[in-house]
């Protein structure tokens, strides 16, 4: 409650939890990218087994695969939070003009 007696409503920590996972998911690609580069760099000529380029592959489709499901599910957890924060903000406003009704 603020000083004047009146509820004030903040959305700053929705701001917060929409800036996270996006975060996160930079983070984890700029791993994941020195982790990719690191092992080209074992094998600079190209000379990587078979095997293990077969791996690598399949790894590093799962991680991409992974991280757009988690992009996309972010995504939607924002989209969610924007209209909690849009819903907050027209319910104090209406409330604000029914007081001064």
């Amino acid at each position: 409650m603020g000083a004047d007696g009146h509820y004030k409503f903040s959305d700053a920590g929705l701001g917060d939890i929409q800036s996270v996972g996006q975060q996160q998911v930079a983070v984890c690609n700029e791993i994941w990218g020195d982790v990719m580069s690191r092992i080209s760099a074992l094998f600079p000529d190209g000379q990587i087994d078979a095997g293990l380029a077969a791996v690598l592959s399949e790894r590093n489709e799962q991680y991409q695969k992974q991280v757009q499901q988690f992009t996309d599910d972010m995504d939607l957890q924002n989209v969610a939070v924007g209209n909690t924060r849009q819903i907050a903000a027209e319910g104090g406003q209406m409330m604000r003009n029914a007081v001064r009704l």
